[in-house]
């Protein structure tokens, strides 16, 4: 049993673990798989498979839920695990930025600095050279990560869309830079009320924008909007390191999900919320889907090796999905468009989307892996010269068993992944970042 106590310096001391653990880096993976269905796969009408694949890609966009409540799940338990002990704000800004800056700000480069350049120069591209510099118009909301804010207030999202989907790293990344002061100053005993305040404040603005007519994406895209998926993570984080509620969390879990997942496809059959234009999506769906997504991320955390859940996330395909889901997200909708530009009309009508959508998702893994081996992991070395409080080595609070490093875009989604570095023999990080 994972147990987590306050010890005398006022401090909470980091749940202890068996391990590392694997489930959760097939929650990454079926959040980056969802969203991935979402963005690049639309099936021809017709045929009751091709029904079932429609209605689950329609609903995919709820990965960037997932991603979300994962993350509040992971950052406020590195937090709390942190809390208290010397160097809690600068490992842990300092280990978020070279894990997210590197790969996002490359990005941004190459979007609006290196393309251009390559446009000019080949004088072949008019049209993108003509998409790229209506990008970079607003390309000061993406270097400061405030570009779902744009999105907002604009009531639209961008066309090109080349960077629509950065909109959840932007959350994911104000959520990083102002969280850690509020778990510093808010008591263990307290967090659970804040948590709940922030989802009841989520609801609140997202039915008051709705309701007075603001177009769907005001109430989809602003941070204030989307603090319920993130609230609910840290609740169950909190929970989790509580003594008073840890036994009824490990053993609530399992039907809380069950009964919650039932729920809110009842929900959806009298007023649907897996459709994300939909009013009931922008009122209480998104606080349904993290109450779903929170319940499941406790039960894979907390279930053993053995079960059936854990058995079914620690699949190799979802693992290497979560592995490499910040590379993933960043990286899929240009090459997508890139693929949408070939010539599959040798193929059936029914078969080119699944042809498209396997060559976006084949060409992602390669990019994202490529990616991972020659940005992310160097980066990743540096966190040593920083390593997380909580894995400090003393007499009066001994850390807990060393895990495989996880990390995230994110995440999000922030998260977003867990990869082992064996030269980090010092403890365990479990980060986010996507959507």
């Amino acid at each position: 049993m994972s147990s987590t106590k306050a010890d005398t310096s006022g401090h909470v001391r980091a749940l202890d673990t068996a391990g590392h653990v694997r489930a959760l880096d097939g929650v990454r993976g079926l959040a980056i798989l969802l969203v991935f269905l979402y963005d690049c796969l639309r099936p021809e009408a017709g045929g009751p498979i091709n029904y079932v694949i429609r209605r689950i890609c329609t609903a995919g966009w709820i990965g960037v839920d997932l991603f979300f409540v994962l993350s509040g799940f992971l950052i406020t338990g590195i937090l709390l695990d942190s809390k208290g002990r010397p160097g809690y704000f600068s490992s842990f800004f300092l280990r978020r930025s070279v894990r997210i800056f590197p790969l996002y700000y490359i990005a941004l480069s190459f979007t609006f600095l290196v393309l251009p350049m390559w446009c000019r120069w080949s004088g072949g591209h008019p049209e993108l050279e003509s998409k790229l510099a209506a990008l970079s118009a607003d390309q000061v909301w993406y270097w400061t990560y405030l570009q779902n804010w744009l999105f907002a207030f604009r009531q639209a999202w961008p066309d090109p869309d080349y960077l629509k989907h950065f909109w959840s790293l932007a959350i994911e990344e104000q959520f990083y830079l102002v969280w850690p002061f509020v778990v510093a100053a808010v008591s263990l005993r307290s967090m659970p009320p804040l948590c709940l305040a922030m989802i009841g404040t989520s609801v609140a603005v997202r039915t008051g924008l709705y309701l007075n007519g603001y177009h769907w994406v005001t109430t989809f895209a602003p941070t204030i909007c989307r603090l319920d998926g993130l609230a609910m993570g840290a609740l169950a984080a909190t929970l989790l390191r509580t003594d008073s509620w840890r036994d009824r969390v490990t053993r609530w879990s399992p039907p809380i999900a069950a009964a919650s997942l039932v729920g809110l496809f009842a929900v959806d059959k009298v007023w649907p919320v897996l459709a994300n234009d939909h009013v009931g999506t922008h009122t209480i769906g998104h606080t349904l889907f993290a109450v779903v997504f929170a319940s499941f991320i406790l039960t894979a955390r907390t279930a053993g090796e053995r079960s059936w859940l854990a058995r079914g996330l620690s699949n190799s395909f979802l693992v290497l999905l979560g592995q490499l889901s910040y590379g993933l997200y960043v990286f899929h909708r240009p090459i997508h468009k890139f693929v949408l530009g070939w010539n599959l009309d040798g193929l059936p009508a029914g078969l080119r989307s699944y042809a498209e959508f396997a060559a976006t998702l084949g060409l992602s893994l390669v990019v994202a892996g490529l990616s991972w081996i020659l940005i992310e992991k160097p980066m990743l070395r540096l966190k040593r010269y920083f390593p997380r409080p909580d894995e400090t080595r003393d007499s009066s609070n001994p850390p807990p068993a060393p895990e495989a490093e996880s990390v995230q875009p994110t995440s999000d989604p922030d998260y977003h992944w867990p990869v082992r570095e064996p030269k980090e023999p010092r403890g365990a990080e479990v980060v986010t970042s996507l959507r």
